[in-house]
């Protein structure tokens, strides 16, 4: 079996939240210059699942629900999370991100303009969306069409 180099790799967790509004929220990355999810870091001794509950209430302070819940098995040994996708995704000066991809609903929000780290929130309408074609991180653009659209019932609910 392979060996993974660790030195330049890190775990992360994102999360393209949308809103009843049917508009998907980002943050303006300062390192990267570009729209992205909320999320971050998995820290020591986190699941995936904790790690962004705490990345949402830290950037945000928004509530909110997966889009596929959570689930524990019949005897409560494990605990299954269905994730959107995972990346792995080449960071300018930072390695390699392994990323846990999630998409949510919004349960409680407000017209907060910025993260916690004075990034600028946004939410984001399939139009808008559609004209930053080639504007956007091309993942990121995607991901978030694909977020409003498998979403969009989940709100109707």
């Amino acid at each position: 079996m392979g060996e993974i180099n660790w030195k330049d790799k890190c775990w992360v967790t994102t999360i393209y939240l949308v809103n009843d509004d049917k508009k998907v929220l980002l943050t303006w990355n300062k390192n990267l210059q570009a729209w992205i999810p909320v999320g971050g870091h998995i820290e020591h001794g986190e699941t995936p699942e904790e790690a962004i509950v705490r990345e949402v209430a830290e950037e945000t302070g928004f509530d909110f629900e997966f889009l596929h819940s959570p689930t524990n098995e019949s005897n409560g040994n494990v605990r299954v999370l269905k994730a959107h996708r995972i990346q792995i995704e080449k960071v300018p000066h930072h390695g390699h991100h392994i990323n846990i991809v999630f998409f949510g609903r919004c349960t409680r929000y407000d017209s907060r303009g910025e993260t916690d780290e004075q990034e600028k929130l946004k939410w984001f309408s399939e139009s808008d969306l559609l004209g930053m074609k080639g504007v956007m991180i091309g993942n990121v653009w995607k991901s978030s069409l694909e977020a409003l659209r498998e979403c969009g019932d989940f709100n109707n609910k």
